[in-house]
């Protein structure tokens, strides 16, 4: 079954499509984007069988009786009774494997019985073996992500934002290889301000991963083939921006345009580390994906990365990296994105796109972010 009629690309022009969220295509309706779901394990197939233990069929290790017992017949012709007494003690000794020799003293009675002492400590020792080395489910080091919405602790702390620091872009233009440069750059900055602003939190951090091309149709991920210009993969953690029609034209500055886009989808990064992702996407499938509800966590979801895209905005701004008027023109560019006619409304209108990302730039902190405790006239 085909989207409903007016169901366009998950997101406003530029915006990422619905299912590179994460949702396999097999799904034959439009589903919520899985922004947090259960990531595909990173850590590869399980390993194969240690080659060559066991396994493998290797041969058990050779005993040295039958060269033995050759020579022991010829001394039996050669000697007679005496012979037999030598050969007696001889077969004796040369039918155990030889642990018993080499860990007690030699005794003909103990090594006339040689399992007592030998099979026992050798089961418990691959018990033992077995015992410390078959746990797996162990917790991983260092901050985990929380699955929480408006209680996160992303927005405990007020006075916690993203440090002013002056950003040196290089040039912008459509070319894949120059734009991704100028994206680089970019996040260069905003890696460095949110694994402090994270770490603050106790919150985990890693680097996403980038991908540019010129056409939409270029760019694959493994949640699925692009229709708009920009989206975040949150199952390779990588944003995946293509050139074309990514910049309006409505302001004089069309490398802001590009850098405010990119700066939104470096928001739902934020959101799949912190497990704000994640716990959006259980809320709009309990309530429904197309349901009142569910449309309004997308929206909350959406506008919250629209504000973070804001943060980075504001405090480069403040460390020296443009002007203000280079500044504003991000955030205008947002007055020009959002939920149009024909759509479902996942994104919210262009007023309130624009509204929460001014206000991202304006405030730069966390909890000036939290649209999960807004009133919903503010996040329509």
């Amino acid at each position: 079954m085909s989207q409903p009629p007016g169901y366009g690309p998950y997101g406003p022009p530029g915006y990422p499509p619905q299912q590179p969220y994460g949702y396999p295509p097999q799904y034959q309706q439009p589903m919520p984007p899985p922004y947090g779901r259960p990531m595909p394990p990173p850590y590869g197939r399980p390993l194969p069988p240690p080659y060559g233990y066991a396994s493998q069929g290797y041969p058990p290790p050779r005993r040295g009786g039958s060269g033995a017992g050759g020579v022991v017949l010829t001394v039996l012709t050669v000697f007679g009774v005496i012979g037999l007494l030598v050969a007696a003690v001889t077969l004796s000794d040369q039918s155990s494997p030889g642990t018993v020799a080499k860990t007690t003293p030699p005794s003909f009675t103990y090594s006339s019985n040689p399992p007592a002492p030998t099979t026992a400590p050798t089961t418990a020792r691959v018990t033992t073996t077995a015992r410390t080395t078959s746990p797996t489910a162990t917790k991983p080091a260092g901050p985990q992500p929380v699955i929480a919405l408006g209680q996160h602790p992303l927005f405990k702390n007020d006075n916690v934002g993203l440090s002013n620091m002056d950003c040196d872009l290089p040039r912008w233009s459509t070319a894949a290889t120059v734009a991704k440069a100028f994206f680089a750059a970019a996040q260069v900055c905003l890696d460095q301000m949110w694994r402090s602003n994270l770490a603050a939190a106790n919150l985990p951090f890693k680097s996403p991963g980038l991908v540019v091309a010129e056409q939409p149709s270029e760019l694959s991920s493994p949640c699925g083939s692009a229709t708009s210009d920009a989206f975040y993969c949150s199952a390779s953690s990588t944003i995946y921006m293509s050139t074309e029609g990514l910049v309006l034209h409505n302001t004089p500055y069309p490398p802001m345009e590009a850098l405010s886009v990119y700066a939104h989808e470096y928001g739902h990064h934020v959101q799949g580390l912190t497990g704000l992702l994640q716990a959006s996407s259980n809320q709009r499938r309990e309530q429904g994906t197309m349901s009142a509800g569910g449309l309004e966590t997308s929206r909350r979801m959406e506008l919250q990365a629209s504000c973070f895209g804001g943060m980075y905005i504001g405090s480069s701004e403040a460390g020296g990296s443009w002007t203000s008027q280079e500044g504003y023109a991000a955030v205008k560019h947002n007055y020009n994105r959002g939920d149009g006619n024909g759509r479902h409304r996942d994104h919210g209108t262009p007023d309130h796109n624009g509204n929460w990302y001014n206000h991202g730039y304006l405030k730069n902190r966390n909890f000036e972010c939290n649209t999960w405790l807004a009133p919903a006239d503010e996040v329509s």
